[in-house]
């Protein structure tokens, strides 16, 4: 098991060739399970490579306890068991694909 930190909706996280920001988050179920996911957009604008972005759906596991903590920054927290099965992956990316079309989903 870890710890999720959720993000507030509109954060943005600088990094040295671009930032992302998170649009959303939830969750979803597949065979009576639900699982967590952070929605957010990629840019990259500030990298030698020339710039580019993408949408990515972030899956940080099945949800095992729902916001049962806040860290020391008054962010909540939700215990998650990674999905580390990659039938399961793939049932989790299908169903992504059917509700977020053009996202990357990243374990």
């Amino acid at each position: 098991m870890t710890w999720h930190v959720h993000q507030n909706i509109g954060t943005e996280v600088l990094s040295i060739a671009g930032r992302y920001v998170i649009l959303d988050e939830g969750n979803m179920t597949i065979e009576g399970r639900d699982f967590l996911f952070v929605m957010g957009a990629a840019i990259v604008d500030s990298s030698c490579c020339g710039p580019g972005g993408c949408q990515f759906l972030s899956v940080p596991g099945y949800i095992v306890s729902w916001k049962s903590r806040v860290n020391e920054d008054g962010l909540f927290m939700s215990e998650v068991e990674p999905v580390t099965d990659e039938r399961e992956q793939q049932q989790i990316r299908n169903l992504a694909k059917t509700a977020f079309p053009h996202a990357q989903v990243i374990f």
